[in-house]
């Protein structure tokens, strides 16, 4: 009886090594973050410079701690709408075009593709702290209309705070707040996203 227990408990301790193994030693990550925030143009900003932008990436993870991030992301400017209740039931919606950073633009589109360290702090087996520090590299336009008012590109940092989840499936959650620097524009986002380890 206790050769029978002690295998039993010798073969379940070795599964859930074997099972912790596996989670660490995934070395990939895929994943999407949707992130909403405030924009600045040359330390210009005014109610309605709002931002939206997905961030799509590729993390390769070095040890539990260290991990490189590619990753792509698009954004622009969010437009705010005002509906009104009509008769019948019916809504007429209508878009409130403000103009942006003070220049009289109207539209901000932007992207960047984004190189940065990666480094993570375990609170328990799932939950983490995290930070990103690299560069990106951006292209933006500040039109009114069909007409280019400001357009720039270069190389700027990046900097991201934030917390992930790990199921034991793979997948994860996170939550998190970016910083993007691209010369005169600079955008501050809070976000959250959805990967997969591998």
């Amino acid at each position: 009886m206790k050769t029978l227990s002690l295998l039993s408990l010798v073969l379940a301790a070795a599964t859930s090594f074997s099972t912790m193994a596996n989670i660490s030693d995934d070395k990939h990550r895929v994943g999407a973050q949707l992130s909403g925030g405030s924009a600045s143009y040359k330390s210009s900003s005014q109610d309605g410079d709002g931002v939206g932008q997905l961030y799509v990436y590729y993390n390769y993870q070095f040890d539990p701690t260290w991990a490189l991030e590619v990753g792509l992301n698009g954004g622009g400017d969010s437009d705010e709408w005002e509906c009104t209740d009509t008769k019948n039931r019916k809504f007429t919606c209508t878009q409130l075009n403000k103009t942006l950073f003070e220049i009289g633009a109207n539209d901000l589109d932007y992207g960047n593709l984004i190189v940065a360290a990666k480094g993570q702090y375990k609170l328990t087996e799932r939950n983490s702290l995290y930070g990103k520090l690299g560069a990106n590299f951006y292209d933006y336009e500040l039109n009114r209309g069909s007409k280019t008012l400001e357009e720039d590109d270069g190389v700027g940092f990046v900097a991201e705070l934030g917390w992930q989840f790990d199921w034991q499936n793979g997948m994860a959650m996170n939550v998190s707040y970016q910083y993007l620097d691209m010369g005169d524009l600079d955008v501050s986002a809070l976000g959250v996203g959805v990967s997969y380890r591998f």
